[in-house]
């Protein structure tokens, strides 16, 4: 009686070791690059723009984020919130809505897409994803 129990349990957990077996195979099992790595590769992109562009934003300085679309601006700020806490943020895009002064009083001009600079911030840095352009005057 005790062999048919065992035998029993085996063929039970026969099934998820299959299921494992074939999801280990077809899944990769490593530690993403970003929190959003897996479920939102739009904001992985994001972050690992924001991550690049970090070490050369130095603390207490001020940044603005250029985007191709509002939408991508706006997401770019949200996310930068925990990235670039100690630095004083100048939205140019805020609710994908314009803000006054569209960012035109921080020193760093994070640039996300193409690594093109604003004509006030003529030093440019290529990162992951875009640029950091510095203005000579904030």
């Amino acid at each position: 009686m005790r062999r048919v129990w065992i035998v029993g349990a085996l063929i039970v957990l026969t099934g998820p070791l299959v299921t494992w077996g074939s999801f280990l195979r077809t899944h990769r099992l490593e530690v993403p690059g970003s929190p959003t790595e897996n479920d939102q590769p739009q904001l992985a992109a994001y972050w690992r723009f924001l991550a690049a562009a970090r070490p050369l934003v130095p603390r207490g300085s001020s940044y603005t984020i250029k985007a191709p679309t509002p939408d991508d601006e706006t997401q770019l700020f949200w996310l930068s919130a925990g990235l670039y806490a100690d630095v004083t943020p100048y939205p140019a895009t805020y609710v994908w809505q314009p803000q006054h002064g569209g960012g035109s009083e921080a020193k760093y001009v994070l640039v996300y897409g193409a690594p093109e600079c604003p004509a006030d911030a003529p030093s440019m840095h290529i990162v992951t994803g875009g640029a950091v352009c510095v203005r000579d005057k904030p």
